[in-house]
């Protein structure tokens, strides 16, 4: 008896941190980069800066634009095993409010990141065979039980882009290839009817990953996200998918 009600209480917990996650998106979503200059200045199209198109394996360039940018992301197809880290940013009244770091393994399905909250603390998460596997430094308790869709995205504090798919088009108000960080990736901008939030999204032509990602609400920054060091396929190193206990439920490569 004592166990059954162990594991509803694990599975209570583990609802809760999602739905806190997914609140918290609802607020933050996606916002302006000061630096960005689109190809065209009304940000109607604009084709691939090369001969190539994405990931340079060869053809005709393809053209993007708010019309047809959707379809384009579909194509789109992400890394299956890569390491990297990510910075979260949140800001309230055009100040800093906070910031969390991650680092992300991720290898055919499974994903595992270990979040560092503001506060120092580390959250380990694990997501992989639709389980969700959640525990904190110095402690014990590893907690189980169901994960939802793109919850190692919620996890990760991400931005799910692909949710740009279910959009009117009349939603997306630009969108182009473009240059960030060195890295070639397709950008666009949607404006929720009636909310007041801008999203901006670039997205790794190459890898398929989000690599930065900002939300404005009224004209004000309050959310932004970057990608570093993405390193594809991931190092075999043993232990990635390991509970605190040693329970191995992921051996990447295998």
């Amino acid at each position: 008896m004592e166990d059954r009600k162990r594991t509803i209480l694990a599975v209570v917990i583990i609802a809760v941190v999602l739905l806190a996650v997914m609140y918290s998106f609802s607020l933050n979503l996606f916002a302006v980069t000061p630096e960005l200059v689109l190809p065209d200045p009304d940000a109607s199209g604009s084709a691939a800066p090369s001969a190539e198109p994405s990931g340079g394996r060869g053809g005709l360039a393809v053209e993007v634009s708010t019309q047809t940018v959707q379809s384009l992301i579909a194509s789109l197809t992400r890394y299956e095993s890569y390491s990297r880290s990510i910075t979260v940013e949140y800001y309230s009244g055009g100040q800093p409010a906070g910031a969390v770091s991650a680092q992300v393994w991720a290898d055919d399905g499974w994903t595992r990141s270990d979040l560092t909250l503001a506060s120092g603390r580390v959250e380990h998460t694990i997501v992989g065979d639709g389980q969700l596997w959640l525990w904190y430094d110095q402690e014990h308790t590893v907690y189980t039980g169901p994960a939802e869709k793109m919850a190692a995205d919620l996890l990760q504090c991400l931005p799910t882009y692909e949710d740009v798919l279910a959009l009117d088009k009349g939603q997306i108000t630009a969108a182009g290839y473009v240059e960030r960080d060195g890295l070639p990736c397709v950008y666009v901008e949607t404006a929720r009817s009636g909310r007041g939030y801008v999203e901006r999204f670039w997205i790794s032509e190459n890898s398929g990953l989000l690599m930065a990602a900002e939300t404005e609400k009224d004209g004000e920054l309050v959310y932004a996200m970057s990608s570093h060091e993405v390193v594809s396929p991931l190092d075999q190193t043993a232990g990635i998918f390991s509970l605190p206990d040693g329970t191995q439920l992921h051996v990447p490569g295998r």
